[in-house]
C-alpha cells in the first residue's frame, strides 16, 4: 500500500510544515468551470452521477470526445471517472489566485491520502481532497524544465496524433524549482539520461488540455511556442488536482517506498492550464508586467522585450538572470521517460 511522503533530497531544501487547508481555501476564490460541449450531454453530469463509458468506435477527434464523453472514455471502461471529470473541466481564468512554492506541493504531498488511487477511488475522498484545495485555481512560478505531447489517455478517448503538433491530447509539461538545474537545459530532444530523470524527478506537472486549448488558445498554445520557455522563468496558472493513477510507487517520486524510476516531484499538478507566461530575461517576479504569453511577444518598453526565441537559462522565483547569447531551441518529445 502506497504511504504518504517523507523524504529529503540533495537537490532541494525540503521541509515539511503542518498544512494548514481551511487557510487555504479560504484565501482561495472558486472559480466556476463547465464541461462545454454538448449541451444535452453536459447538462446531465455532475460529479455525484459521473461514470466510466466504452468507447465507440470511430471518434474522429478531441471535439467529438469531449461533446460526447464528459469522463472521456477506453476500451475496458476501466478508469476513475470522477478523477477524469475533473480533467475534462473548462475553468475560465482565475484572478486574484495564490502561488504555490515547493514546500506547498511537499505539504501536500504529505497530506495526500496514502490509498488515494486504488480502485478509482477520488470520489471517496472529494471533500478532503476539496479542502486541501483540489478544483480552486492556483498559480506556480518556476522554470520550464521539458514538455511533451502525451500518448493516448482515458480522458481523452484514448485518441493520439494525427498531426505531430498533438491536436487530440495533452501537452505535458515538467516545471522546476531549481536555478542551476534549469541552466542545464539546452534545447536538446533528447538530454543525457542521467539530465533527464533528474529533470522528471523534481518537475510538478503542468497540463495543457486539448479542448482548452482549442476553446480559449487555438492558435497560441503550440509546441512550438513552448519553444522560447524552455529552461526559463513561468507563471503558470490552472486548476489544483491531484493525479491520482499516478499514486504508486513507480509514478510518484513523492512517496516512501518509491523506485528508483520514479518520474515526477508530485501527483499533484495543475490541470488544466489557464494561463501560462514566460520571462525571455528571468527577471520577473510574481506581480510585475514583462511576463509573456505563450504565443505572445513583448511589448514596447518592457524589460523582456526584444529577440522572442528564447534562451534556456534559470533562477529561482523572484531572482533575475542574464539572458544567455545563444538561442535554443527544442523539439516535441514523446519519450517515455516523460510520461503523461
Amino acid at each position: 500500500m502506497a504511504t504518504k511522503s517523507s523524504r529529503t533530497s540533495t537537490t532541494f531544501a525540503r521541509h515539511v510544515a503542518p498544512f494548514a487547508p481551511l487557510a487555504l481555501a479560504v484565501a482561495m476564490n472558486a472559480v466556476p468551470a463547465s464541461t462545454g460541449g454538448n449541451a444535452a450531454v453536459s447538462e446531465n453530469v455532475t460529479p455525484d452521477n459521473v461514470t466510466a463509458v466504452r468507447c465507440e468506435e470511430n471518434i474522429a477527434d478531441f471535439q467529438a470526445c469531449h461533446e460526447n464523453y464528459p469522463t472521456g472514455c477506453s476500451a475496458a471502461a476501466g478508469y476513475d471517472p470522477y478523477l477524469n471529470y475533473l480533467k475534462n473541466l473548462t475553468p475560465s481564468p482565475g484572478a486574484g489566485v495564490n502561488f504555490l512554492a515547493q514546500s506547498d506541493f511537499d505539504n501536500l504531498n504529505t497530506n495526500t491520502p496514502s490509498d488515494l488511487g486504488q480502485g478509482n477511488n477520488h470520489a471517496d475522498y472529494k471533500e478532503q481532497l476539496a479542502n486541501l484545495g483540489e478544483g480552486r485555481q492556483f498559480g506556480v512560478i518556476g522554470y520550464l524544465y521539458y514538455y511533451q505531447a502525451t500518448g493516448a489517455e482515458s480522458s481523452n478517448c484514448e485518441l493520439t496524433g494525427p498531426d505531430a503538433e498533438g491536436g487530440n491530447v495533452d501537452f505535458h509539461i515538467g516545471i522546476g524549482f531549481d536555478s542551476d538545474l534549469a541552466a542545464k537545459v539546452d534545447g536538446r530532444a533528447k538530454p543525457a539520461a542521467a539530465l533527464k530523470k533528474q529533470l522528471q524527478q523534481n518537475s510538478v506537472i503542468v497540463e495543457m488540455t486539448p479542448h482548452y486549448r482549442a476553446q480559449f488558445h487555438a492558435n497560441d498554445w503550440t509546441l512550438a511556442n513552448l519553444k522560447p520557455a524552455l529552461g526559463h522563468k513561468v507563471r503558470v496558472i490552472g486548476q489544483l488536482l491531484v493525479d491520482s493513477e499516478h499514486n504508486k510507487p513507480a509514478d510518484n517520486c513523492a512517496l516512501e517506498d518509491k523506485t528508483a524510476h520514479c518520474w515526477r516531484y508530485s501527483i499533484w499538478e495543475l490541470h488544466p492550464v489557464t494561463v501560462f507566461e514566460y520571462c525571455q530575461d528571468d527577471s520577473c517576479t510574481q506581480g510585475s508586467d514583462n511576463w509573456i504569453p505563450i504565443g505572445g511577444t513583448a511589448s514596447a518598453g518592457n524589460p523582456s522585450s526584444g529577440d522572442n526565441s528564447g534562451d534556456s537559462t534559470g533562477g529561482e522565483a523572484g531572482a533575475g538572470r542574464r539572458p544567455r547569447g545563444t538561442t535554443r531551441t527544442a523539439t516535441p518529445r514523446s519519450d517515455s521517460a516523460a510520461r503523461p
